[in-house]
């Protein structure tokens, strides 16, 4: 039984596809046709149009009818209520449901022949464009795959290359080696290490978040703890000062710390990377309404106009049109978008006095218990 649906689904004939407006809507939908139909036959009748005429008005009640419902069932009723609303309002005896005449019958029938058919007709136009529609989704997901293997193909073979070949440079040679030279190499392979754990984490948080597999754990954080949790993870690199500046009064936020915490270091790792050493990038929390901002800011050369209509594209990055830089895989601003929709909240950029751009996280507060 279950497959005979999908198949008829498939072909646009379903009794109810669960698609659009619920049963009310639908025969909410049936009934006003019908009135609005038998109001222009009527109208027509009394201008003199002759008997084929108005069955062709009546019948496309029936398509109107088709377009707006979803599901046979509606097309259905409003079929049988087109043969009796002819049938009363416009053969003789009017206002009554006897017809006079041998040909009637041929005629309700031809009506009844001709409504269903035009009916399947809208259907199948329905379902064309359903499965044009899916093959388009499934074109775009295609497209994503092979842009997420082109930039996992480059982005990731850099940096475990520098491990491989370090590693190796050490384990033949660690021991001759002077003790700065071999922590110099030991620092790089951290530090590779930890750029494709994020990178990893990256690709899988905004998967899952764009695809609603991520259920989220909601519970009142301290914005300072957020902050503090997200600066020990973040990279802020040689030569860049951050400085935290935090609100007077404790910060309640309601969200998935996890979630946040990783779109915070998103931001701190993004506005390291963009600022040219020595540069300050500063980290603040403030009330803004029912509202707790993050603001993450930079002192660099700021985001070009050309960028800012696509920074927040998956593997997009900025200056470069297409993520093919090791440090700039194009994917933590997307998941810090992602991670902000699903908690109901925003990410704004603006411009940073004389030069810099600023990122502000909007996410819901938390009153503070009294």
């Amino acid at each position: 039984m279950a497959q005979t649906d999908e198949r008829d689904a498939a072909r646009g004939w379903t009794w109810t596809d669960g698609v659009g407006p619920g049963v009310p809507a639908n025969l909410a939908a049936v009934a006003g046709v019908q009135v609005l139909i038998a109001a222009i036959a009527l109208w027509l009748d009394g201008m003199g149009c002759t008997e084929p005429t108005l069955v062709i008005v009546m019948v496309l009640g029936v398509l109107v009818t088709a377009v707006l419902t979803n599901g046979l069932a509606y097309d259905v009723i409003a079929t049988i209520l087109t043969v009796l609303s002819f049938n009363y309002f416009l053969v003789q005896p009017r206002f009554t449901l006897r017809a006079w005449g041998p040909s009637y019958p041929e005629v309700f029938s031809a009506m009844v022949v001709v409504a269903l058919l035009a009916s399947y007709l809208v259907a199948q136009l329905r379902a064309n464009a359903r499965a044009s529609t899916q093959a388009q989704l499934q074109a775009q997901r295609e497209q994503l795959r092979a842009d997420l293997l082109r930039s996992v193909s480059h982005d990731l073979r850099t940096p475990l290359t520098s491990i491989y070949g370090t590693a190796d440079v050490l384990l033949e040679e660690g021991v001759d080696l002077p003790d700065a030279t071999r922590r110099k190499m030991l620092a790089d392979i951290r530090d590779d290490a930890s750029w494709l754990s994020a990178t990893v984490e990256n690709l899988l948080a905004v998967t899952r978040l764009e695809n609603a597999e991520v259920q989220l754990t909601i519970t009142p954080e301290l914005a300072d703890d957020l902050v503090e949790d997200a600066l020990r993870h973040a990279r802020t690199g040689e030569g860049h000062r951050v400085e935290v500046q935090m609100s007077d009064q404790p910060l309640l936020v309601n969200v998935d710390a996890r979630l946040v915490v990783q779109a915070l270091v998103n931001l701190v790792n993004n506005a390291c990377d963009h600022t040219p050493a020595p540069g300050v990038v500063s980290v603040r929390a403030e009330p803004r309404g029912n509202r707790v901002a993050f603001v993450v800011a930079d002192d660099g050369p700021g985001i070009a106009p050309e960028d800012r209509a696509r920074l927040f594209e998956r593997f997009y990055t900025a200056g470069e049109g297409a993520a093919d830089r090791r440090r700039g895989v194009g994917l933590g601003l997307s998941v810090c978008l992602a991670v902000a929709r699903a908690h109901g909240g925003e990410l704004t950029l603006e411009d940073v006095e004389p030069h810099g751009s600023a990122f502000t996280l909007l996410l819901p507060a938390q009153e503070l218990p009294v």
